[in-house]
């Protein structure tokens, strides 16, 4: 059988022998919407609200509009397009402000604010947040943690965050609460926040009970975030639903609906998953393309592989992770780096891929990274999907079961009748 996986911009083509496939994930079926039709069902019915928000937010006044950066697939443009339709008439062009939530990650280069927001980088005024820049303190978490957020998101009258709703193998979910924090937080606020992610309840589509979520959704009511658009987005990059409304209610139903579509039920744990992040920008770089990993380990048995075909045109993506991937291999190491130095963000990408081989797993890698920066960091570089394969049947003989994960960033496997996750969490 030949198949095909998203690689940057383009694809891999590869064959399989159909007696060695267990399966093919893909996320539950759903009709994809037209987009304007999408959007003005969600607007008009905003939740937490009783009347769309042009209404509630009146004439006058400023605006800030958090968006997502250069690492997420959100039709960011459009959402803004037709959310500016709807609030134009009462709100001038030169009361918004764009803030692109970076995180921690680098900034977003010119031609990546482009792609991001097309002509509205030059009708709004837009600043590119930095996790290290000046930062004001808006309060303290439930957990103790000092939450310190972009001066310029607090300027506004109103804030409204737009984003994606998908999972986040530590935060629960993305979107939501999550474009504050670490979306304009300071980088000590948010490795605060990540330095939990060795609390079982951190973890993949845990919501009320995760700790590092619920300080994301406690910055939110810090900041006064007015209201969220977000979409919940198809393997191939369209919206198949919006949520509209108050943080603490839309993004619950985001999560809940997010649920239904892309946690999928598998019969076993396979030998060797292949997957793929999906291609452009979510395989950026290693950094981004290891939520495809952590999917994919999921479905993987104990002492299998996992291949991931990854482009990562920007390297590894992040000098923590590399550092810390690179000095020490297996759990036991990275927990003694995070004892004796504390955790520091980009840490937690390689605590994930030492908590994998606690269970025997290799991971295999289909990337333009050179092969010595793989290899340093504990990962196997192979040449083609063809080189995995074999590496399979090496070890497991030739009735080695395989699953293909075309879109791992959003295939979430649930082992039917197993226990919740491979780590016991």
């Amino acid at each position: 059988m030949d198949l095909s996986l998203r690689y940057g911009e383009g694809s891999v083509v590869f064959p399989v022998p159909e007696e060695n496939i267990l399966g093919i994930l893909e996320p539950n079926p759903c009709p994809v919407p037209q987009f304007a039709e999408a959007f003005s069902e969600a607007w008009r019915r905003p939740i937490g609200f009783e009347a769309p928000l042009h209404e509630l937010i009146g004439k006058g006044g400023r605006v800030v509009f958090v968006v997502p950066d250069h690492t997420r697939r959100v039709p960011t443009r459009e959402i803004l397009r037709a959310a500016w339709e709807r609030l134009s008439p009462a709100v001038s062009p030169r009361d918004v402000t764009v803030v692109v939530a970076t995180g921690t990650h680098r900034p977003s280069r010119p031609d990546e604010l482009a792609w991001i927001l097309g002509d509205f980088r030059r009708l709004f005024r837009v600043v590119v947040h930095d996790a290290e820049g000046d930062l004001v303190r808006v309060g303290t978490s439930s957990l103790g943690t000092p939450i310190e957020v972009n001066p310029v998101v607090l300027e506004a009258d109103h804030i409204i965050t737009i984003g994606h709703i998908g999972m986040h193998y530590f935060a629960g979910y993305s979107g939501g609460p999550k474009m504050i924090l670490p979306g304009v937080a300071g980088a000590e606020t948010t490795r605060r926040n990540h330095e939990r992610i060795t609390d079982p309840k951190a973890y993949a589509c845990v919501y009320e009970e995760n700790p590092i979520h619920r300080e994301m959704r406690e910055a939110a009511e810090l900041v006064g975030v007015r209201a969220m658009v977000d979409a919940v987005i198809s393997g191939d990059g369209r919206p198949v639903k919006f949520f509209v409304g108050k943080v603490s209610e839309a993004h619950r139903a985001g999560a809940s609906f997010w649920d239904r579509i892309f946690q999928v039920e598998v019969p076993e744990r396979a030998d060797l998953v292949i997957t793929s992040p999906g291609g452009y920008p979510r395989d950026i770089d290693l950094y981004q393309a290891h939520k495809a990993v952590f999917n994919a380990a999921r479905a993987t048995r104990d002492g299998g592989l996992i291949l991931l075909v990854a482009e990562c045109r920007d390297g590894i993506g992040h000098p923590v992770f590399a550092d810390w991937g690179k000095r020490a291999h297996d759990l036991r190491g990275i927990l003694e780096i995070m004892r004796a130095e504390g955790f520091r963000i980009g840490g937690h990408k390689a605590y994930f891929f030492a908590l994998d081989r606690e269970r025997g797993i290799r991971h295999l890698l289909l990337s333009s990274l050179p092969p010595e920066e793989a290899r340093a960091l504990g990962i196997e570089p192979v040449s083609s999907v063809e080189e995995a394969l074999g590496l399979a049947r090496a070890a497991f003989g030739a009735s080695f079961s395989v699953l293909i994960m075309p879109h791992g960033n959003d295939t979430f496997p649930r082992i039917i009748g197993g226990s919740p996750s491979p780590d016991g969490r």
